[in-house]
């Protein structure tokens, strides 16, 4: 114990603060790919519905999540 922080609560919130960042990379990565998958397998015609749709399902869900954070 170091001015007041346990070197467990130190580490424990490091690793918390890499997984979140690699979290969202992932998320990103994935976004990018489907985005990817919607140009190759959908016509043009259609393709800019699924990424609304896709872009909508997203939004949601990141409301969603925010919500439920700050509750707490």
């Amino acid at each position: 114990e170091v001015s007041g922080f346990k070197l467990e609560d130190v580490v424990r919130k490091i690793f918390i603060a890499i997984s979140l960042i690699l979290l969202i990379i992932s998320i990103l990565g994935l976004y990018m790919a489907l985005n990817e998958v919607i140009s190759v397998w959908i016509g043009y015609k259609y393709a800019s519905i699924y990424r609304a749709l896709l872009n909508t399902a997203i939004l949601v869900l990141s409301i969603y999540v925010l919500t439920l954070l700050l509750r707490k």
